[in-house]
């Protein structure tokens, strides 16, 4: 499967993502926990991603990483307090827990492999 698949399916996977946050926003009895004004949030940036995993800048991989970051703390937070005071698993954290950071891992390989394309060697581009 070639890297341009794999962008377009994780941009599927966010844009369900917004989804999700979106009917949590419409619906609060929808979803147990996090803010109400959270999942709006959460919704654009989800939007946002699924739109620049598509487009790949080159900036968009800090801002992912920061995002990166903000998941492991916030779904890995909520996957540990549901198990240590419910024992109970939340499998929609562990399934963020995978694919995001391993989609930071993606943009990261994508972004290094695009630098050192040579400019030359891509069809229709002169010096």
């Amino acid at each position: 499967m070639s890297r341009e698949t794999l962008f377009r399916i994780l941009a599927v996977l966010f844009a369900g993502a917004a989804i999700y946050h979106a009917v949590a926003f419409l619906e609060p009895a929808f979803i147990a926990g996090g803010s109400h004004w959270r999942h709006a949030v959460f919704c654009a940036i989800d939007l946002l991603c699924a739109w620049y995993l598509l487009r790949r800048p080159r900036w968009f991989v800090a801002a992912f990483a920061a995002l990166t970051l903000q998941t492991l703390y916030g779904h890995g937070y909520h996957a540990w307090m549901l198990w240590y005071t419910q024992r109970r698993l939340d499998w929609l954290s562990f399934a963020v827990l995978a694919v995001v950071p391993w989609t930071l891992a993606l943009l990261i390989a994508d972004g290094i492999e695009r630098r050192c394309v040579d400019p030359a060697s891509v069809k229709g581009v002169s010096r």
